[in-house]
């Protein structure tokens, strides 16, 4: 019946499996009834509502922060180029935990992440996301330089920069001078030699994608 639990790691002491009664999840949130296990799961939960990010990436000129321990160190990686997470399958190394779970999908074909609606499944939740709009019909992603919408943001691009419509603009505009570009490593590369002081150049090349800039007359 899974009363009986060992919480280091996670198992129910009867049949080994992992919690499947909600009779083992004691720790409900007040604000949107989800349950846990473990009072520090609770307590990790509860600064989603609280916006609390008191784990602080401590990388030079990086600005970071996040909800937990964990996370913070698989984002430190990032900067370190450490990748400890190694497939046992093959010779994929990665930087996060989650990055291996997600690689070694591709050798079990397992898909988790299912739609209510249909028979789609994918690897990953950002897919299924993606696909559910197909039946709400909703589409987020709209071209700053027409009415065009799409539910994807990739489709967006792929406007922008194929179709002709809007010749000249650039996907990639440098925040400190007029350079522009459509290539995302050379818009990398040019953070890095030209404007090495830039606090961060990632979080710079994130934005830099998400407004391209007009074309020029």
């Amino acid at each position: 019946n899974h009363a009986s639990v060992w919480p280091s790691v996670g198992l129910c002491g009867h049949c080994l499996q992992r919690f499947l009664s909600s009779s083992c999840r004691k720790f409900t949130c007040h604000l949107c009834d989800r349950s846990f296990t473990e009072k520090w799961a609770l307590n990790n939960h509860m600064k989603l509502h609280t916006g609390e990010k008191p784990f602080k990436c401590t990388w030079p000129t990086c600005h970071y922060s996040f909800l937990t321990a964990s996370a913070m160190k698989d984002h430190y990686r990032t900067h370190t180029g450490e990748k400890s997470f190694l497939c046992d399958l093959c010779g994929f190394a990665g930087g996060t935990r989650h990055a291996l779970t997600k690689h070694r999908r591709q050798h079990t074909g397992e898909k988790p992440f299912k739609c209510d609606e249909c028979n789609f499944a994918s690897t990953t939740q950002s897919h299924l996301t993606r696909h559910k709009r197909v039946h709400t019909g909703e589409k987020p992603y709209r071209c700053p330089w027409c009415d065009y919408r799409s539910n994807c943001a990739e489709n967006i691009r792929k406007h922008i920069l194929h179709t002709g419509k809007h010749e000249g603009v650039k996907m990639y505009n440098c925040p400190k001078c007029d350079y522009g570009t459509n290539v995302p490593v050379e818009f990398r590369n040019h953070l890095k030699e030209q404007h090495p002081d830039i606090e961060n150049p990632d979080l710079a090349y994130l934005h830099a994608g998400k407004g391209p800039r007009q074309p020029m007359k």
